[in-house]
């Protein structure tokens, strides 16, 4: 059996592997923390190569939602209303996919990268309706409530993902995770090995970041969770160190009712585990800076957004938008929006669908 210190350098070993791979592009977070009082906080941030053009959508109930996903694409009728955060996959593009977002019942979900993600390919005749991975995001929140309800679906596996190649050149592949939670605290990790969906379920799992897969994460974890993590913590911008970071950082936090220190205390484990702004080191070139990073209140139906190129944080208050059949798609520019600060309601304009990005 290998010794703790063995464990270390092969997983260790095995994730820079991975990472050596890897295209140059993600090192997102996400971090969920629980607090008393049903408090329920979602953290993530976006690094990448280039900004998204990122604007707050409102999508109401009985919006008609195309899939994108080419031959017998999927189409749907939203069952909930919710906030995202959309964007442009190619610089200067149309906003053409969801990263991150939230719905009226609590339920948040985050995109992230993971190189090792398979979504498969639909087989000839298999009869699976098709959606665009860049309009995944949506399609979870406008369908489910709760995790419970969302993680049954994805297990029934009846939808295939489609992962269109995007970004200059099309040379960015569509290898990502979801990470959702919901307002219960009730939180799932969902990649795709292989073609199948593989779902780690339960409260427990607050951090996600990218490589390695999940199950390799948490043995790393497992490791470190043996040493005196005051006195010995891996600090670089590598996802497993982020990974480990933030599952310590999380569980350090105050068990606080006061819900500004709360959205402080997710917001600070959030900046420990970005990416300082900056050029890309040269030697790890899977390594971007972040460009922002989003806070979810899911008590109070929050959404924050913070950019790494503003020291103003916006916000959308879901409990004062109009979610009903009709009201209309809106949106508001917030990434690069330099005049734009605190509540961003009275900006949001009405908007057309978003066309998401389909394969050719």
């Amino acid at each position: 059996m290998a010794t703790p210190f063995r464990l270390k350098a092969l997983l260790t070993a095995a994730c820079l592997g991975v990472l050596s791979i890897a295209p140059a592009a993600l090192a997102c977070s996400r971090v969920t923390w629980v607090g008393p009082d049903q408090q329920v906080i979602t953290g993530r941030s976006m690094d990448w190569p280039y900004g998204f053009n990122s604007h707050f959508y409102v999508i109401p109930r009985g919006e008609r939602i195309d899939g994108a996903g080419g031959l017998n694409s999927l189409s749907w009728t939203s069952r909930f209303g919710s906030v995202v955060l959309s964007g442009s996959t190619e610089p200067g593009g149309p906003i053409d996919a969801v990263f991150d977002g939230v719905n009226e019942r609590g339920l948040a979900a985050n995109l992230l990268y993971l190189a090792e993600n398979d979504f498969g390919l639909a087989g000839a005749g298999s009869g699976r309706p098709r959606l665009s991975f860049a309009a995944w995001t949506l399609y979870l929140l406008s369908e489910y409530a709760t995790v419970k309800e969302l993680v049954a679906a994805v297990k029934a596996d009846r939808i295939q993902i489609v992962p269109v190649p995007f970004g200059p050149g099309g040379k960015a592949k569509a290898t990502v995770h979801m990470a959702v939670s919901d307002a219960s605290g009730d939180s799932a990790v969902i990649e795709y090995l292989k073609g199948k969906p593989v779902i780690h379920h339960g409260p427990e799992y607050q951090v996600m970041t990218n490589s390695p897969i999940y199950s390799e994460q948490l043995k790393l974890n497992a490791f470190w969770a043996t040493k005196d993590r005051n006195q010995e913590l891996p600090g670089s911008i590598q996802s497993p160190d982020r990974f480990v970071r933030g599952s310590y950082y999380v569980q350090q936090l105050p068990s606080t009712r006061d819900g500004r220190q709360a959205l402080a205390g997710v917001m600070s484990v959030m900046r420990n585990i970005s990416v300082p702004w900056g050029t890309p080191d040269p030697e790890h070139p899977n390594i971007s800076p972040t460009w922002w990073r989003s806070l979810i209140d899911q008590k109070n139906q929050v959404y924050y957004f913070d950019s790494a190129l503003s020291p103003q944080m916006v916000w959308l208050n879901l409990r004062q938008l109009d979610f009903k059949p009709g009201s209309g798609v809106r949106a508001v520019k917030i990434e690069g929006n330099d005049t734009l600060q605190g509540n961003a309601m009275a900006q949001l304009q009405p908007a057309s669908s978003i066309r998401f990005l389909a394969p050719k």
